[in-house]
C-alpha cells in the first residue's frame, strides 16, 4: 500500500528498470502476487513484445501489460459493472448525431453546425473531455448563469447548448449503456473489488501527465496493491526546487505535486525515490547526444567542441528532396554500419504532411516502413459502398451516387462493365425510376432530330448487353431500397443494409483481397480488410443498440452512420519484425533505436504554432477557469509544453541523430528553418551539416551518395546524362553507373528509362498505304474536317482517321442547341412551302406561331427528351422557342425588305443528299469525296435577268470571316457552299447563277442597351435588327445590294454594308468583286486538293497553329493523346501571320497566274 516515484532524465534507464524489476520478479517467482505495468495504449504492444523476448524467460501468466482502459476492462470483467452494453466510440457519436438533429431547434449557437461533417466528433471529444475533467451538466449550468451575469451572454449560450446535449446524451445512455468516457470512474469505483489487483505490485511507465480520472485510479490503486510505481521523465532538481510554467520539465512537476497531494490526501506512505541521474545517461553511446540531452534547455551553457558523428543537420531543397535524403542515409547506415531496420525510427511533428511522401520513396528504395498512427476508413471500397447506398435511396438512384457504389469493386459487375454501362447512362441521362422499373432501356443515340429509323442488329445486340448489366448492376441494390422504404425503425434500415452486404458477398469477396494482399507481401493492407470488416460491422451493432426502435428517415439514418464511419480509424501493428518506424513526436516510444531522424524542423513546426481547435476558444477556457470549471490546458499552455517534445526529439537514440528540415514547402515558397537548429549549432560548434538537393549536384552533395538503389540511381543518372546531351559537363562517376546498369541484370529497364532522353513529340508521316488504309480508296470528308486538318493534322488524324470521340453526355451543349436550330428553322421553312406562304408576306404574329409550333414538334426529339427532363429545361424550352421567333422575324424581315427568296434549306450535297458530292481526283489518283449540309441559299433576279445566289449559315455565337482565315485554310465552309451552290445552280434557281453573298446568320434574342428610358416599338426592332445583323462577304454592286437590302440608305441594319448618298458603296462594306469571288473559288478548289493529297500521304504532324493570342490547342478534347507542350523538343506552334487584303490578293493572282502556266 505504498507509492514511490522512479525519477530520470531521457534515457536514464526508467523503462529498463521497471521492467527488469519485473524481470527479478518473475525469475524469483513465476506465480506469485500479479504483477502489473501500466503503459500508454500505443506503447503496450512494443512493451509486452519486449517483456516476452527476454531470453531466460520463456513465458509468464502473472504480468499483464495494460493502459488504463484495458485496466477497466479486464476487472469490470472480474468484478462486475459490465451488465450494461458497453457503447463504444463509434456508437457515442451516432447516437451524438441523432441528439443535434432532434435538437438542433432548441440550440442556440450549434444550430448551424449541426448538421456540417465532422461536427459530432468534434461535440464528442468536448464531452469526453468534460467527463475527464469531472465535470457534471450541472456544473455547466452554474458556469452559464454565472457568466450570464458577467455580461458573457455567447459563452454562457454555448454553455447552455453543451449542457443540453450532455444532459440527453446521459438521459439516451441511462439505463441502457456506458459511455466509454465513463470506464475509468467505474474503474476507480470497482477496483477495490477486484483480487486481480489487491496485493499487485504496480508499474506506471511512460505516461508525462494524467487526467483526473486517471488520478482518481491511481488513488484507488495505490489503496488495493502492494505497491504502486510511478516513472516520472524529470531530474530532482526540478520536483523539488522552484519550477515555474517555462520550465522544460514543468508539466512532470505538476502531475508529481498532484500525486503528492494525494497520498497525503489518501494517507498512502511514499517510499524513497529511486533516482537515476547519478550516472551518465545509460542510453547514449554519442556524447553529442548525451550534451544536447543535458544542457539544450539550460542558459547559459557549456558548447561541445568535438561532438564526433553523432549528431547530423541536414537542410533539403525540398520535402520530396528531404525523405529522399534520409531514405539513402538509412540505406547507408544498413549497408555501410551494420544497423537494422527497427532500429532506426523517423519522428515528425506533422505525420500527415509527410505520409504519401514516405511511403512512396521508401517503397522505391526497398526499405520497410510502417507508420505509427490511426488511418482513417472512409475512402476504404466497403465503406464508400455503405455511403454510396445509402446515397442511391435518398437521392432517388442519381447518377453519382450509384456509380460510386459500382465502382467499388464489390457489386458484380467489372470495372470494364462498369465503364459501359456508365457511357450508355450518361448519354441517356437515365436516373430514378427507370433504374428499378422493369422496361427495358431502348434509348439509341440519333444523329438528327429528324432520324427515325429501326434499330439494327448490332444496336439489338448492344442493348441486350446493357440491360443484361443493368439487371445485375441494380438486382441487390433494387432490394435493398425496397426493404429501407419498408423498414419501421433503425433496427430493420439496418437489417436491410446488412442484406445488401450478405447479397453482394462482401465479406467473401474482402477475404480473397487480405489473402491476395499476404501472397503479395502487402501485410499492412491484408489486416486492413479485416479490421474494415469488423469495424463496420461493430458499427451496423451498436447503431442498432443505442438507435433500435427509433424511427428515423433515410437521410438522418445516413448522417447517423456518417458519423461513424467518419470517426472510425484503423489501428495496425507493425506487420515486420524488421522495418524503420514512423511516428509523431506524441505517440514515440522506441527506446533501443540507434538512429533517429527528426524530419520537418521548420519554424512554426517545431516546436509547433499551437491552436486550439474546438468547440471552446482559449479565451473561453480561461474565463471558464476564472468560474471554477476547470478543463484540459489551452493553447498557451501547450505552447510551452512544445520544448518537451522537442527534448523528447533529441533524446530518441543512442548514437545517432539526424536534424532536417526543407527550405522550401511542396509550393515553391520558402520556408525557414526552426529556432532548434540554431541552438544545435550554437552548443555543437563543429556539428555535421548537408545538404540534400533534388538531384545530384557536386557543389553541394557527393555524387556517390545518390548511388544507393539500383532504382533510384537510374532515374539520377537519366538527369545527368541529359546534361551531357545539353554539353554541361557531369561527373565522371555517372559513366561508371552507366556501365554498371547496362551490363548487369537491369539492362531492359536501363534501355527504357533511357530511351525518353531521344524522345521527341513529332509524328512523322504514315508508312505507305497506311493512309489509304485509314481513309479508304476515296476519301469521305466535310468542309470542318478539311479546317481541322488546316488547325492541325494530328488532331484531323486523331478525329477522322482513329475516330476518336469524347463520350457522350446528356447535357445540352452548343452542338445539340445548333443541331436543334437548323431543324427548327428548317421545319419552319417547310411549312411556309407547304403553305404556299411568301416569306415576305408574313405577319409577325403568324410567323411567331409558326416558329414555336416547329419548336414544340422538335423539343421531345432532342436527346431523349433532354428538353422534358427537368424544370430548368423546360424552361431553357422556353428561351429556345423565343431564339426561333427572333430569328423568324429578322428573316422574315430580311424577305420583306428584299428579292432573295430560299431555294434550298438544310441542303445536303454528298453521297445520299440532295445534291452530288464535291469531287477531287488527288496526286495519288484516289478521290477526296466532300459532304456536308447548307442551312439555306437563296436566290434573286436582277433587272439584267441575272440570277444571284446568297449562302446564309446559321451560328449560334457572333462570327466574321476574313481573308486571312480563307488564305490559312481556317474557314472555307462558306465558300465551298457558295461553290457548290453556283455548281448547281440550274436545279436550285433555275438558270446559272452569280456569287451574290456568303453570310453568317445569328441566332440569338439579344438583349438592347438603353441609357434608361424606353425607345419607341419601330425604334427597339430597328435596334435589334442592327445586333442581328449578319456578317460575312457580299458581291460589290449596289443593285445586288438593294436585292438584299432595298430600303438601304447609309449603313444597313440587315448587312455589312453602306451606300453613300452617291449610290456608292461605302469603304466599311465587307464587298468583293466578281473576280475576286471567282479568285477566291479558284483558290478554294487548289487548297480542297492539296489538302486531301497531304491527308492521303499520311501527314499527322503535330503542328497547332497561332495566330495571335489564339491557339489552336485552347479548346482542343485531344490534348491529353498528343500531350503538345513548348517545352518539349519538337513542339511549336505554326505561326499564321497576319496579313493584309491586299498582299493577299496579290498572292492569290500570283498563283492563279503560276498554275495557268503550268
Amino acid at each position: 500500500m505504498t507509492l514511490r516515484f522512479i525519477i530520470g532524465r531521457a534515457g536514464s534507464g526508467k523503462t529498463r528498470v521497471c521492467l527488469d524489476a519485473v524481470r527479478e520478479e518473475l525469475r524469483k517467482s513465476p506465480e506469485g502476487h500479479p504483477l502489473i505495468l501500466l503503459a500508454p495504449e500505443q506503447a503496450t504492444f512494443q512493451t509486452e513484445f519486449e517483456l516476452a523476448a527476454t531470453p531466460d524467460l520463456s513465458g509468464f501468466i502473472r504480468v499483464q501489460v495494460l493502459s488504463f482502459r484495458r485496466l477497466a476492462y479486464r476487472v469490470l470483467q472480474e468484478v462486475g459493472g459490465a451488465t450494461r452494453a458497453h457503447i463504444g466510440e463509434l456508437g457515442k457519436r451516432m447516437v451524438l448525431q441523432r441528439l443535434l438533429e432532434r435538437h438542433r431547434a432548441e440550440l442556440k449557437v450549434f444550430r448551424r453546425s449541426a448538421g456540417l461533417p465532422g461536427f459530432a466528433d468534434t461535440l464528442a471529444r468536448a464531452l469526453g473531455e468534460m467527463k475527464t475533467y469531472c465535470v457534471e451538466p450541472g456544473d455547466l449550468a452554474h458556469a452559464s448563469s454565472t457568466l450570464r451575469g458577467a455580461g458573457a451572454g455567447l459563452l454562457a449560450d454555448k454553455l447552455e447548448d453543451l449542457g443540453l446535449l450532455y444532459d440527453s446524451l446521459e438521459e439516451a445512455l441511462e439505463g441502457r449503456f456506458t459511455d466509454p468516457d465513463d470506464y475509468l470512474n467505474l474503474l476507480a469505483d470497482r477496483l477495490k473489488h477486484s483480487s486481480a489487483v489487491r496485493g499487485a505490485e504496480v508499474w506506471v511507465d511512460g505516461f508525462t501527465g494524467f487526467t483526473p480520472q486517471e488520478f482518481r485510479v491511481l488513488a484507488e490503486l495505490a489503496r488495493v496493491a502492494y505497491r504502486v510505481n510511478i516513472s516520472l521523465c524529470s531530474d530532482l532538481a526540478a520536483l523539488g526546487g522552484h519550477c515555474d510554467e517555462t520550465s522544460l520539465f514543468y508539466p512532470i512537476r505538476e502531475t508529481y505535486d498532484v500525486l503528492c497531494e494525494m497520498a497525503a490526501r489518501e494517507h498512502l506512505p511514499l517510499d524513497h525515490h529511486q533516482v537515476l541521474d547519478s550516472g551518465p545517461p545509460c542510453r547514449y553511446h554519442s556524447p553529442a547526444i548525451a550534451h544536447l540531452e543535458q544542457h539544450f534547455f539550460t542558459f547559459p551553457a557549456p558548447t561541445l567542441v568535438n561532438p564526433g558523428e553523432g549528431v547530423t543537420l541536414a537542410a533539403a531543397a525540398g520535402p520530396r528532396a528531404e525523405v529522399e535524403g534520409v531514405a539513402r542515409e538509412i540505406t547507408a547506415l544498413c549497408r555501410d554500419k551494420g544497423y537494422r531496420y527497427r532500429e532506426i525510427i523517423i519522428l515528425l511533428r506533422d505525420l500527415n504532411a509527410y505520409t504519401d511522401l514516405l511511403t512512396v520513396v521508401f517503397a522505391d528504395h526497398n526499405i520497410p516502413v510502417f507508420l505509427d498512427h490511426k488511418r482513417q476508413a472512409m475512402h476504404h471500397p466497403l465503406v464508400e459502398l455503405i455511403r454510396s447506398a445509402l446515397e442511391v435511396l435518398s437521392r432517388e438512384w442519381a447518377f453519382d451516387p450509384v456509380f460510386h457504389y459500382l465502382k467499388t469493386d464489390l457489386t458484380p459487375l467489372s470495372r470494364e462493365e462498369v465503364d459501359l454501362l456508365e457511357n450508355y447512362v450518361l448519354a441517356h441521362g437515365i436516373r430514378g425510376s427507370r433504374w428499378t422499373d422493369d422496361k427495358p432501356w431502348t434509348y439509341r443515340r440519333r444523329l438528327t432530330l429528324e432520324e427515325d429509323r429501326e434499330a439494327t442488329e448490332v444496336e439489338i445486340e448492344e442493348l441486350e448487353r446493357i440491360n443484361s448489366l443493368r439487371r445485375q448492376a441494380a438486382a441487390a441494390l433494387v432490394g435493398f431500397c425496397r426493404e429501407a422504404d419498408q423498414a419501421a425503425s433503425v433496427r430493420e434500415l439496418t437489417a436491410a443494409l446488412f442484406k445488401l452486404l450478405d447479397r453482394l458477398q462482401v465479406a467473401e469477396r474482402l477475404e480473397s483481397w487480405r489473402i491476395r494482399a499476404e501472397e503479395e507481401g502487402r501485410l499492412e493492407a491484408a489486416r486492413e480488410q479485416a479490421q474494415v470488416w469488423n469495424g463496420v460491422i461493430n458499427l451496423l451493432d451498436q447503431v442498432v443498440e443505442a438507435l433500435g426502435e427509433e424511427a428515423l428517415p433515410p437521410e438522418e439514418y445516413a448522417a447517423v452512420l456518417d458519423a461513424g464511419l467518419e470517426s472510425m480509424r484503423l489501428g495496425l501493428i507493425p506487420p515486420g519484425l524488421d522495418q524503420v518506424v514512423v511516428g509523431t513526436l506524441e505517440r514515440s516510444r522506441v527506446p533501443e533505436a540507434r538512429a533517429a531522424f527528426v524530419l520537418g524542423v521548420s519554424d512554426g513546426v517545431l516546436p509547433a504554432r499551437v491552436s486550439v481547435q474546438g468547440i471552446l476558444s482559449e479565451g473561453e477556457r480561461e474565463r471558464l477557469e476564472a468560474v471554477g470549471l476547470k478543463l484540459a490546458p489551452g493553447s498557451r499552455r501547450k505552447t510551452f509544453e512544445e520544448q518537451y517534445l522537442v527534448y523528447i526529439a533529441m533524446t530518441r537514440s543512442s548514437e545517432k541523430l539526424y536534424l532536417s528540415y526543407p527550405l522550401a514547402d511542396s509550393e515553391g515558397k520558402a520556408v525557414m528553418p526552426s529556432g532548434v537548429v540554431a541552438r544545435v549549432k550554437e552548443l555543437l560548434p563543429g556539428v555535421e551539416e548537408l545538404v540534400w538537393p533534388v538531384e545530384p549536384n557536386a557543389a553541394l552533395a557527393d555524387d556517390l551518395t545518390f548511388v544507393s538503389h539500383p532504382g533510384r540511381a537510374l532515374s539520377y543518372l537519366a538527369a545527368q546524362l541529359r546534361e551531357v546531351r545539353a554539353g554541361r559537363p557531369v561527373n565522371p562517376l555517372w559513366f561508371d553507373v552507366y556501365s554498371w546498369l547496362a551490363r548487369g541484370g537491369r539492362r531492359a529497364e536501363c534501355a527504357r528509362v533511357l530511351s525518353g532522353l531521344f524522345f521527341s513529340n513529332r509524328e512523322g508521316r504514315l508508312p505507305s498505304g497506311v493512309g489509304r488504309a485509314l481513309y479508304g480508296r476515296a476519301l469521305k470528308t466535310s468542309v470542318s474536317g478539311v479546317e481541322k486538318f488546316r488547325s492541325c493534322p494530328f488532331a484531323f488524324f486523331l478525329s477522322h482517321g482513329l475516330r476518336l470521340q469524347q463520350r457522350a453526355v446528356f447535357k445540352l451543349g452548343a452542338p445539340d442547341l445548333g443541331q436543334f436550330f437548323h431543324a427548327a428553322l428548317k421545319l419552319f421553312g417547310d411549312r411556309i412551302r407547304e403553305e404556299g406562304l411568301d416569306w415576305g408576306e408574313l405577319g409577325r404574329e403568324q410567323c411567331r406561331a409558326m416558329a414555336g409550333e416547329a419548336v414544340d414538334l422538335l423539343a421531345p426529339r432532342l436527346q431523349s427528351e433532354i428538353l422534358l427532363s427537368s424544370a430548368r429545361r423546360r424552361y431553357l424550352t422556353g428561351k429556345l422557342k423565343r431564339i426561333v421567333q427572333r430569328a423568324a422575324l429578322v428573316l422574315t424581315e430580311h424577305s420583306r425588305r428584299g428579292c432573295f427568296r430560299p431555294v434550298g434549306l438544310e441542303l445536303a450535297f454528298g453521297p445520299d443528299g440532295d445534291l452530288p458530292a464535291v469531287t477531287f481526283v488527288l496526286r495519288d489518283g484516289s478521290e477526296m469525296v466532300l459532304a456536308g449540309r447548307i442551312d439555306r441559299i437563296d436566290a434573286a433576279k436582277a433587272g439584267d435577268g441575272e440570277v444571284y445566289l446568297r449562302v446564309i449559315d446559321y451560328k449560334s455565337a457572333r462570327m466574321t470571316i476574313r481573308l486571312c482565315d480563307i488564305y490559312y485554310g481556317l474557314k472555307l465552309q462558306l465558300l465551298v457552299y457558295l461553290d457548290v451552290a453556283l455548281q448547281h445552280a440550274l436545279t436550285l434557281a433555275g438558270a446559272e447563277g452569280l456569287p451574290g453573298a456568303v453570310l453568317y446568320f445569328r441566332l440569338d434574342d439579344p438583349f438592347v442597351k438603353t441609357d434608361g428610358r424606353l425607345p419607341e416599338q419601330a425604334e427597339l426592332e430597328r435596334r435589334v435588327l442592327r445586333e442581328l445583323r449578319m456578317t460575312g462577304l457580299i458581291l460589290a454592286d449596289p443593285e445586288v445590294v438593294r436585292l438584299m437590302d432595298g430600303g438601304v440608305e447609309g449603313e444597313s441594319v440587315l448587312l455589312p454594308v453602306q451606300i453613300k448618298k452617291n449610290g456608292e458603296l461605302g469603304a466599311r462594306s465587307a464587298v468583293l468583286t466578281l473576280e475576286q469571288f471567282e479568285l477566291l473559288r479558284i483558290y478554294l478548289r487548289s487548297q480542297l486538293a492539296a489538302t486531301g493529297s497531304e491527308i492521303m500521304d499520311g501527314m499527322v504532324d503535330i503542328s497547332p497553329y497561332r495566330q495571335g493570342a489564339f491557339r489552336s490547342c485552347q479548346h482542343c478534347s485531344f490534348k491529353p493523346v498528343c500531350q503538345f507542350d513548348i517545352l518539349m523538343d519538337g513542339n511549336e506552334y505554326r505561326l499564321l501571320r497576319p496579313e493584309s487584303d491586299s498582299v493577299i490578293w496579290g498572292r492569290l493572282a500570283e498563283q492563279e497566274e503560276c498554275d495557268k502556266n503550268e
